[in-house]
C-alpha cells in the first residue's frame, strides 16, 4: 500500500512538473540594461546621438502600411517601388488604443500597426509613435486607465522570442489644437512626466520619449515646454497642399530648424523632422530643399508625411509609379546622396558600440 501511494505522488509530481514547464512558454531573451530599460532600448539611445555624424535617416508616416493605391500590403512600400529600398524609419499614431479600439485615429488597424512595428525592428529600423492623447475632461483616473492602455500596447511590441521592439514614443504632440496644447508650460512638463512615469510603473521598459510640436517655437519657447526625461525633439512642419509660393514655408522652415537644433545641442537630445509638401508641385523639391536641409543641419531623421488615397486625390509626399518622372528622378538624387541614410544602409542601431 506505502509503495502504491509512493508511486502515485512521484506520478503526480512529475505531472505537475511538466505542466509547470509547459506554462512557462518561450524563454526570453530580452536583456535588461542598467537604467531601467532592455539593452536594446537603451543601445538605441546611444547610437540615436552618434548617428548624427553618419548621415540622416529617411523615413514616411505609415512607410510601409500604406501608398498611394493600397494599404497594408505585404511589406510594401511606395519608396521601395521607386528606388529599390525601404524606409529607415517609419511613424504611426496610436490614437484609439487608449480606448481599446481596433483601429487608430486614420483607420489603420492596430494588428496591422503591431506587424509592421516588429517587421520594422526585425529589419533594424527606427519606430517613431505618436499618441495624440483624447481629452479626459479633468478626470484623472479615465486617464491613467488610458495610459495602462498605451503602457499594453508598447509592451505587446515583442517578436517570438520575448524580445521587445525599442520605440521612441511622443506623447501629447503639440499640435496647438489638442487640449493638452493650452495648458501652462508648467502644466504641460507635469502631465508629461507624469505619463512617462506611469507607463515605466506598468512595466514598459522599450521606450524613449520625444517631445513633438508643430510650427515655429524659438529656441526660450521650447526650453520652457521641454520635459525632463527627453531624448528626442521633434518639429512638424507641412506646406499647405496647392500652395504655389512657398517662400512663407521655407522661412518658417528655417526658423524652425534653427530653433530645433540649437535647442538639441545645448539639452544634449536628439533633432529630428517631420515635414514634406502635399502633392509635391515642386519637381526639385528632394534635391534642392530637402537635401539643403540634411546638408546644413544635423539631424537625426527627416521623415516625410503619409501617401494615402488614390491618384487623383493627390495625398502624397513621396513619389510613386506613375506619378512625373522628373519627380522620381529627383527623389533617387536625394537616395543617391552620401548624407542620406535609407533601411539598407542602417546597421546596428539596436546593438552596443565598441568605445
Amino acid at each position: 500500500m506505502r509503495k502504491s501511494k509512493l508511486i502515485f505522488f512521484l506520478c503526480l509530481g512529475v505531472m505537475l512538473f511538466l505542466f509547470s514547464c509547459g506554462r512557462t512558454g518561450k524563454k526570453s531573451y530580452d536583456e535588461m540594461g542598467t537604467h531601467g530599460l532592455t539593452t536594446r532600448t537603451e543601445n538605441l539611445q546611444a547610437n540615436l546621438r552618434s548617428f548624427l555624424n553618419k548621415g540622416v535617416l529617411i523615413g514616411q508616416q505609415y512607410g510601409t502600411l500604406e501608398g498611394v493605391g493600397w494599404r497594408c500590403d505585404s511589406d510594401r512600400s511606395d519608396f521601395y517601388s521607386i528606388c529599390n529600398d525601404r524606409p529607415a524609419c517609419s511613424g504611426y499614431e496610436i490614437r484609439g488604443i487608449e480606448k481599446d479600439q481596433t483601429t487608430n485615429v486614420d483607420s489603420i488597424s492596430f494588428v496591422n500597426i503591431r506587424r509592421d512595428v516588429l517587421r520594422l525592428f526585425r529589419k533594424g529600423g527606427l519606430i517613431l509613435l505618436t499618441w495624440t492623447a483624447p481629452n479626459p475632461k479633468g478626470d484623472q483616473h479615465l486617464l491613467d486607465q488610458w495610459v495602462d492602455h498605451v503602457a499594453a500596447f508598447l509592451n505587446s511590441l515583442q517578436d517570438a522570442y520575448l524580445i521587445k521592439a525599442p520605440v521612441v514614443l511622443f506623447p501629447y504632440p503639440l499640435d496647438g489644437k489638442s487640449w493638452y496644447a493650452h495648458l501652462s508650460p508648467e502644466d504641460y512638463k507635469h502631465l508629461f512626466e507624469q505619463t512617462v512615469e506611469r507607463l515605466k510603473d506598468q512595466g514598459v521598459t522599450n521606450a524613449l520619449y520625444g517631445l513633438s510640436f508643430a510650427g515655429v517655437m524659438s529656441q526660450n519657447d521650447l526650453e520652457k515646454w521641454l520635459p525632463t526625461g527627453v531624448d528626442v525633439l521633434n518639429g512638424a512642419l507641412f506646406q499647405i497642399a496647392q500652395q504655389t509660393d512657398t517662400r512663407h514655408d521655407q522661412s518658417d522652415l528655417t526658423k524652425m530648424l534653427q530653433a530645433l537644433t540649437h535647442c538639441a545641442q545645448e539639452h544634449n537630445i536628439v533633432p529630428g523632422l517631420m515635414t514634406g509638401i502635399e502633392g509635391l508641385q515642386d519637381t526639385t523639391y528632394f534635391s534642392k530643399t530637402l537635401l539643403g536641409i540634411i546638408h546644413q543641419y544635423r539631424l537625426s531623421y527627416v521623415m516625410l508625411g503619409r501617401n494615402t488615397g488614390e491618384m487623383k486625390e493627390r495625398h502624397y509626399y513621396a513619389p510613386y509609379p506613375g506619378v512625373d518622372n522628373a519627380l522620381i528622378a529627383d527623389f533617387v538624387k536625394m537616395y543617391n546622396d552620401p548624407g542620406t541614410i535609407f533601411l539598407s544602409r542602417l546597421n546596428g542601431l539596436y546593438l552596443k558600440k565598441e568605445p
